[in-house]
């Protein structure tokens, strides 16, 4: 399995991330800068991100991006790329409890998000806001009406 972008996760090493970061930086000192993590970096690599993240004085992370892990797909539905929706909300909340124990920057979580419940559950996890995607792709509207009712 291959990420939508090749070789994406090795951005997320702290060296290679810490370059990225300055650089943006660099460019534009105005605006607030955020990092989505991916889910399937291990513990210790997430922590080792909100360190940079602080040191580094950004406005927050975000948990996460897609996964790679498609243990939970059929092999017969299966397809190359980034999993998102159902199958990453366990993980997706496991990372941003470990991020929250690791840092106070504010986080978002987006990952897994399908219904209230699981919005509840992440800002229980300690999220700051909830970010929805394949949840309002699939639910619209109605969605964001039953997670703030």
């Amino acid at each position: 399995m291959a990420p939508n972008t090749p070789n994406l996760r090795a951005l997320q090493d702290r060296d290679a991330l810490a370059e990225i970061i300055r650089t943006l930086k660099r460019i534009n000192n105005i605006k607030p800068l955020l990092v989505k993590i991916a889910p399937d970096l291990t513990d210790d690599a997430l922590r080792d991100i909100a360190s940079l993240a602080e040191s580094e004085h950004l406005a927050g992370l975000i948990a996460t991006n897609t996964t790679l892990d498609h243990s939970a797909v059929p092999k017969d539905s299966d397809q190359q790329g980034g999993l998102s929706g159902q199958p990453l909300r366990q993980r997706s909340t496991d990372v941003l409890r470990i991020l929250r124990s690791a840092t106070k920057l504010p986080i978002i979580a987006s990952g897994g998000i399908m219904d209230a419940t699981a919005a509840q559950e992440k800002l229980e996890a300690g999220a700051s806001l909830v970010q929805l995607y394949t949840g309002f792709v699939y639910k619209g509207p109605e969605l964001i009406r039953d997670i703030v009712a």
